[in-house]
């Protein structure tokens, strides 16, 4: 039976990919299921992880549910995203226009691969265990002329080893496109996430890491998209902000995105906040690619594959 100051030291080994788990001047561990602050899809990613006021594509129910009212056509996509240290997070969304508003569903699951054992004294050992987190998500969300509203209902589960946790969560979102500054469309966006049931490792429970995105875009121009969004969790405030220029050449369409955060900086250096990739579309399917370089520890790669199908509306 492992100790709950053994859980989660594993917990920091294998999610260093997570900056709010390794990194926050909060206290670390005051937060169950880490994993939940992991950006989903290569296309936010790239552009910084930013999205509350973008939200126009089936990541919105990550982002923000409030974005898949806007939908209309039948989504579905993939990201594998390969992180250091072995680590893995997949992702399958899929999103459905229906009578009355969009539903939605996902299905996250993050894998460490083997982790070697420690004794007390920090001694490696020979033994391995993996950790594994995986959510379950379904959404829903409606349009009210310019404003959208959308809600998650999540289930959440965590096996360090031979000890497990679960809990129950909810997400909402609003997303609001009716400004026309300049005559360019502004969309604004906020969204509550992870409220819900405490997780228990051993004895001791521990809440989830409640997250606040406050963002909004701009249209600057025909083929250019910025986007900022302020987020708050662990007791920290974040900035991020980003960019996306789109060419079409006939049907075919290239997407060049940039960003930054400044959520690592402080231990990592400049360079650790810096995110670029690059999209391809053809008709009704989608390639996207997402880089994140943490310095010293590695670096993260996202892609992500997507189709649309079916009627608008069906």
């Amino acid at each position: 039976m492992m100790t709950l100051e053994k859980i989660f030291t594993a917990a920091a080994l294998g999610l260093l990919c997570s900056p709010s788990l390794v990194f926050a001047q909060s206290a670390r561990g005051t937060s169950a299921f880490q994993f939940l602050q992991l950006g989903v899809g290569a296309r936010p990613s790239a552009m910084g992880e930013v999205f509350a006021g973008v939200a126009d594509d089936v990541n919105s129910i990550y982002w923000n549910p409030a974005g898949l009212a806007g939908i209309a056509r039948r989504e579905l996509s993939v990201t594998h995203a390969l992180w250091f240290g072995d680590i893995t997070y997949s992702n399958l969304a899929c999103a459905q226009p229906v009578k009355g508003g969009t539903v939605g569903a996902a299905f996250n699951v993050l894998n460490t691969g083997d982790i070697r054992k420690a004794d007390n004294t920090g001694l490696r050992l020979s033994d391995t265990y993996n950790m594994s987190d995986v959510m379950g998500i379904v959404s829903y969300a409606r349009g009210f002329d310019k404003l959208a509203l959308g809600a998650n209902l999540k289930f959440i589960s965590s096996r360090i080893e031979e000890e497990t946790a679960h809990s129950f969560a909810a997400d909402i979102g609003a997303l609001y496109s009716g400004f026309k500054p300049w005559g360019r469309r502004l969309g604004v966006g906020l969204s509550v996430q992870n409220l819900g049931t405490k997780a228990k490792y051993v004895s001791e429970e521990n809440p989830l890491p409640v997250i606040v995105r406050a963002g909004g875009s701009l249209q600057l121009f025909k083929d250019l998209l910025v986007a900022s969004d302020l987020n708050y969790t662990e007791r920290k405030i974040n900035v991020h902000a980003g960019a996306e220029y789109s060419r079409a050449f006939g049907a075919l369409v290239l997407a060049a995105r940039a960003g930054y955060k400044d959520d690592t900086i402080k231990e990592l250096g400049a360079l650790s906040g810096l995110t670029a990739g690059m999209g391809l579309s053809w008709g009704d399917y989608q390639i996207d690619y997402a880089w994140n370089s943490f310095t010293d520890l590695g670096v993260a790669n996202r892609i992500s594959l997507g189709i649309e199908f079916g009627g608008v509306g069906n």
